[in-house]
């Protein structure tokens, strides 16, 4: 190897800054500071903040309050007043007499004035207790506080609301447009449109960039939209007008001219390819109303004729048809262009207008308003202008992360604290009000070669702009992070090329190391001692290297470095000062999820846990969208097929057996129904993330989830769904809001702080983090295995973005120059992401470097590495790159600091072996008690079946199909009650239409009433008129044998439906029930959980009928095809089957119960009627008596459940009504008492 590299910087020309001294950096006037990743611009922002407290070197002292501190996450405020007040700290111990060992509060100290130490520590004091009000914002925390604070000097309406959600107005402005300048289109312009963009959420997708950066210039100027429309109709119309008549000379002239053969086709042959095309040209002037054909145009106009060589094209005045066409093509290819200025445009109108009338403001809203109001009325400067009164309220500004601002952010700051130069002292100076002050400054503080955030609006041009406006530069020179080769590694690497960033304004300054970087020391069993290890991977002589078998080769070898690492850790032989290497303490660093997924997996084949971090929205999740499903399943309880999706999803974790067993077996129906409806009214009572959780808790949800891969990830991915719903549900009104916010979320897929992927476990895991994401962060090793991997750019990108003297530059028609310029700004932020992840390691980076290349017939093999920033930093700047030449650049750094080594075809799979400390072992303790049930709300259902229930959904119960039973019926049988369809949705239809009517009125309501029902459970109209003559005969037939009783008869005032009750028990046990009803000759058998709490139930009908009151349930039950089917034995078999006595004794009791609370002198055996459960398939008038079955329980055996229930109220007591509710207690029942 060759000696070290010099740290000397190459790049001299451009170090105009000087070294920043935090002690001595003078206040007043504008002033930036450039601090290099890793050289403590947190720290150097705390410092200055104590100094501007102490009132060090200013005219006097500030508060917290007066000190504006801004970044540009929520995250970083946090962390910035974390670190300002552990600053703070540590200067009021030290004014207290506790040395700390800080220099800079140790200098603070030593040049206050003795006399003035006590008042300058009740300052410090008072920073500590008022930090929390300190003015550390976010920008548009910032923005927001201004426009709230002085809304009457910003003319903000009062009271704005504030949302971060704006998806919903775009997407209304989109459509508004949209119907406004498409639908009136003729179809042939229409067509333009459609071919480009096939709805308007196309559209929105390519202008939604547009929206967010409003200064961009369009380039060239399109022309004006409604002019296109006009000019290109007339244009098509008169090519038809004249084509019929000039077609025959325009042939004559085309084949007087020697075209090409390819094209055209053979003259031996009279051009049979010219021939086609125009015969396209005569059909579409005979017969189409479309867009004449493009392709056929292009090759017939003047521009596009392509002869032999030697021939000439004619001139306009030649071929004045071709020129025509030549324009019409020309017109056609501006009308895109042209739609597109004129949608951005009218869009962006429509967006604000729409937020302006409900007086909402998104971020975005709260920096354009505030800068239009920091806009000055006139040319004379305004003393209570808003922009003085910003400034007198915060004389100094420190502006973080500053190269990720954007012209909006920089606009307001440079017109709060405008930057005039004094002819006295050539120095930018700030003076707001015509006064000049040390107490009025603005610190800009930021890394320009960290600038990597463009997709959010950040524009590092912005920066370069604001930078050549101020003229006091400052840098920071010392890395405080890695170690020695590391930082020596770095600066090589970058010193490689003279223009490491492709930009003047963006220099190279090398760092030094710190002092105590030597003692960052990492130690393993290689004799290597490198810190930056490239390792090299070649391309394939004959078919080159693919991305895919590229990313897999490299994650390969990543995953076995890193088991070798953790290995050797496991046996003493890998440490990082002194400690040994955790996987906690590896970080692989990607550029997207693609890449993240691809080393996981090959981390996982070597038993290697990871977790995954990166900015991606978790509304780009698998979680995500089945939410949306589940979602839809509890907002509509009822819906079969809603529910049936639910179930479909994997965090469900219903099987294909589970879902056909629904489709089958009612019983499972009922049971989910009942399940879905009950987690319906949680939501309803206690909110959407209470209703999911018990949905988990039920399901196994997170059981399921834990033992799958990536368990950790889909748990936390679907508790932070949750989450943000719970949040939004106290913003939106209703279930119906909620569920549509959440449909466009999912589409917007909006990647804002609160929707990021959160980190799924905190275990000692290796970290694979996107770079975006380590911003920021430091990891003692890093492996960047994928940037040497090209991006796709055999696309133009829609919009084409790039600069132009600092001018941003929609390129809207794609021109080749625009997209050269395009891709070269791309490689200019793929230089600044490779500098932001190789500045991420203390001791170690693995840097890999594959020759990513294309293999064709006609061109061989193809290098795409000098479309990357670490092919560009290596000097690769062509296509013809072979592996020899990526080995002598990279093996040129070799250094003490610097390795290169190449991928060897045997990558190691041994994977690393797990190691179990015995001490360090958690044992659960054993649980010896016995746990009793809860109390809880049960049902007749879960008596039966040994689950607890709310809400039997009506009709549910009614029968139940064996499993994958075949219903043998004739082909397409004729409608009839016995051949009309079984299961839970025919009961539910037929129980809603007896709830729906008036049964007095039976025969005028049921032709409303029953259409209504029946679209709703999906019954075929053809069924109407046999569903109406069957409800008539229900109504018609005799409850009783003398005829003297039918449902036709009962009253609205006599009759209650879906009775609702509630049943306190003390404690009720199976085997206790079972006693009781075998002693009174009714079933036994029952096995239930122990109950204690409530009997919940809902009785079909409730009646009353010459004094009596009586209990009838609706049953839709098939039990034969015909009425003798439905006589007393086979009814008496069905209510045993099912268990119905159990369900009618029940409800006896219950209405046993309410009527001894309400009628005075109550007796069970005159009051009490009996119970009617009425099979409706065989009620008919012509079959007495057929499908209704009639009980009344001994009085002896409902007094014994009421002992055994021991419900604590005495019969007759009526202070105690209260106990059982029932919709009785509105008088919606005429009791005759």
């Amino acid at each position: 190897m060759s000696s070290a590299p010099s740290t000397a910087n190459k790049n001299t020309h451009h170090n105009t800054s000087q070294a920043l001294d935090t002690l001595t950096l003078p206040f007043g006037g504008s002033r930036l500071i450039e601090a290099s990743a890793g050289t403590g611009k947190t720290f150097t922002i705390a410092g200055l903040y104590v100094r501007l407290l102490l009132g060090h070197d200013i005219d006097k002292p500030l508060s917290c309050e007066q000190i504006l501190v801004v970044t540009f996450t929520n995250a970083a405020t946090g962390e910035l007043r974390d670190r300002i007040r552990k600053k703070i700290q540590l200067a009021y111990r030290h004014f207290i007499g506790i040395d700390t060992g800080d220099e800079l509060i140790t200098s603070l100290y030593q040049i206050t004035p003795e006399s003035e130490r006590p008042l300058a520590l009740k300052r410090l004091d008072l920073a500590l207790k008022s930090l929390d009000e300190a003015s550390i914002f976010t920008i548009h925390g910032f923005c927001q506080r201004i426009l709230a604070d002085m809304a009457f000097e910003s003319s903000l309406l009062f009271e704005s609301e504030f949302t971060l959600d704006d998806s919903e107005f775009l997407h209304h402005a989109v459509r508004d447009f949209w119907r406004e300048h498409c639908y009136p289109l003729p179809g042939s312009l229409a067509e333009i449109i459609q071919k480009k963009f096939a709805d308007p959420d196309a559209l929105s997708k390519q202008l939604r960039p547009l929206l967010g950066a409003s200064q961009a210039n369009a380039h060239p100027q399109p022309q004006d939209f409604k002019k296109l429309q006009d000019t290109l109709t007339q244009s098509m119309s008169r090519l038809k007008l004249i084509w019929p008549r000039e077609r025959e000379a325009v042939e004559i002239l085309l084949h007087s001219l020697p075209l090409n053969g390819v094209r055209f086709g053979k003259k031996p042959d009279g051009y049979p390819k010219l021939a086609i095309m125009l015969d396209a040209m005569d059909n579409w002037c005979k017969y189409s109303m479309s867009l004449p054909p493009i392709k056929v145009m292009e090759s017939l106009s003047l521009s596009g004729i392509k002869l032999n060589k030697g021939g000439e094209v004619p001139t306009p005045e030649q071929a004045p048809v071709l020129d025509h066409i030549e324009r019409l093509c020309l017109l056609i290819k501006d009308f895109i262009p042209s739609f597109l200025y004129c949608a951005r445009d009218g869009i962006s109108r429509r967006f604000s207008s729409q937020k302006s009338e409900r007086n909402l403001m998104t971020p975005d809203d709260l920096l354009l308003t505030l800068e239009q109001a920091l806009r000055p009325d006139s040319g004379e400067e305004n003393k209570n202008s808003l922009a003085n009164l910003i400034a007198k309220r915060f004389p100094v500004a420190l502006i973080d992360e500053f190269q990720d601002t954007d012209p909006l952010q920089f606009a307001i700051f440079n017109r709060v604290y405008q930057q005039k130069l004094t002819s006295e002292t050539e120095e930018a100076a700030l003076v707001p009000a015509n006064q000049t002050s040390k107490n009025v400054s603005l610190l800009m503080i930021g890394d320009p070669k960290q600038a990597i955030y463009a997709f959010r609006g950040a524009d590092i041009h912005t920066y370069i702009q604001a930078r050549e406006q101020t003229k006091q530069h400052y840098s920071l020179g010392t890395n405080y992070r890695s170690s020695r080769n590391m930082v020596l590694s770095v600066n090589a690497l970058f010193e490689n090329r003279d223009d490491p960033f492709i930009s003047d304004a963006i220099p190279f300054e090398s760092v030094q190391p710190s002092s105590f970087a030597d003692k960052k020391i990492f130690i393993e069993k290689s004799a290597d001692t490198s810190a930056l290890k490239i390792k090299l991977l070649s391309e394939d002589p004959e078919k080159g290297l693919n991305k895919a078998s590229a990313r897999k080769r490299l994650a390969e070898d990543a995953a076995a470095e890193i088991a070798r690492l953790l290995t050797e850790s496991q046996a003493g032989q890998c440490s990082i000062s002194g400690k040994a290497l955790k996987a906690q303490d590896i970080a692989v660093l990607v550029r997207d999820r693609n890449e993240a997924a691809v080393i996981r997996e090959s981390l996982s084949q070597r038993q290697i846990g990871s977790v995954f971090l990166s900015r991606d929205s978790v509304f780009n999740t698998l979680e995500a969208r089945e939410l949306a499903l589940i979602l839809h399943a509890l907002a509509t309880p009822k819906d079969e097929r809603a529910l049936r999706s639910a179930l479909a999803t994997s965090l469900l974790g219903y099987n294909a057996t589970s879902i056909h067993g629904f489709n089958q077996d009612e019983m499972i129906r009922q049971d989910l129904l009942e399940q879905f409806d009950s987690l319906h009214q949680h939501w309803l009572r206690r909110g959407i993330m209470p209703a999911l959780l018990s949905l988990a808790n039920e399901t196994q949800l997170i059981e399921r989830l834990l033992q799958g891969d990536d368990g950790e990830r889909r748990l936390t991915d679907f508790r932070h769904l949750a989450e943000l719903l719970q949040q939004k549900a106290t913003e939106l009104d209703g279930i119906s809001a909620l569920v549509n916010w959440y449909e466009q979320a999912l589409i917007a897929n909006n990647a804002n702080e609160e929707a990021q992927l959160r980190l799924s476990s905190e275990q000692n895991l290796v970290q694979i983090v996107t770079i975006h994401k380590s911003k920021g962060l430091e990891y003692p090793v890093c492996f960047i295995p994928f940037v040497s991997l090209a991006r796709d750019n055999r696309r133009k990108p829609a919009p084409m973005l790039y600069h132009e003297k600092n001018r941003l530059i929609w390129d809207i028609e794609q021109t080749d120059d625009g997209w050269e310029r395009h891709k070269r700004e791309n490689l200019a932020e793929d230089l600044r992401l490779l500098y932001v992840a190789m500045t991420r390691p203390v001791y170690q980076c693995y840097l890999y470097i594959a020759n990513h290349s294309r293999f064709t017939k006609k061109a061989g093999i193809t290098s795409q590495l000098h479309e990357t920033g670490i092919g560009y930093l290596l000097g690769i700047e062509d296509k013809a790159c072979d592996f020899s030449r990526i080995q002598t650049q990279a093996q040129s750094l070799m250094s003490d600091a610097i390795s290169v080594s190449d991928i060897q075809d045997d990558i190691s799979t041994q994977a690393l072996i797990s190691v179990t400390d015995e001490k360090c072992t958690l044992a659960p303790k054993v649980l010896k008690r016995t746990l009793y049930t809860p109390w809880r709300v049960g049902s007749y259902s879960g008596l039966v079946k040994d689950l607890p229930h709310e809400r039997v959904a009506p009709g549910a119960d009614d029968e139940s199909f064996p499993e994958l039973e075949v219903i043998q019926d004739e082909v397409d049988p004729a409608p009839s009650r016995f051949t009309f369809e079984r299961g839970a949705n025919a009961g539910s239809f037929m129980h809603l239409v007896l709830e729906l009517i008036d049964f007095t009125l039976a025969e005028a309501q049921l032709p409303v009433q029953l259409p209504i029902a029946m679209e709703k459970y999906g019954i075929d109209e053809t069924w109407f008129t046999m569903l109406n003559a069957w409800y008539l005969d229900i109504l018609d037939a005799s409850l009783t044998q003398d005829g003297a009783l039918t449902l036709a008869q009962l009253t609205p005032g006599q009759k209650l439906v879906e009775m609702e009750f509630y049943l306190p028990i003390k404690q009720l046990k199976a085997e206790e029930l079972n006693h009781v009803l075998e002693g009174y000759g009714y079933s036994a058998g029952l096995n239930f959980e122990s109950l204690k709490g409530m009997l919940k139930g809902f009785i079909d009908l409730t009646f009353e009928y010459q004094g009596q009151f009586y209990i009838a349930d609706y049953k839709s039950n098939h039990l034969g095809d015909d009425f003798s089917h439905y006589g007393f034995d086979a009814m008496a078999g069905a209510i045993r089957s099912h268990r119905y006595d159990l369900q009618y004794i029940i409800y006896t009791l219950a209405l046993h119960r309410f009527l001894g609370l309400r009628m005075q002198n109550y007796d069970y055996d005159q009051h009490i009627g009996g119970s009617y459960y009425l099979f409706l398939r065989g009620m008919s008038v012509s079959s007495p008596q057929s499908g209704i079955f009639y009980d009344k329980p001994p009085k002896a055996l409902i007094q014994a459940l009421d002992a055994l229930f021991d419900s604590e109220q005495a019969v007759g007591d009526r202070g105690n009504e209260q106990v059982v509710k029932t919709a009785l207690d509105n008088d919606q029942l005429e009791l005759k008492l």
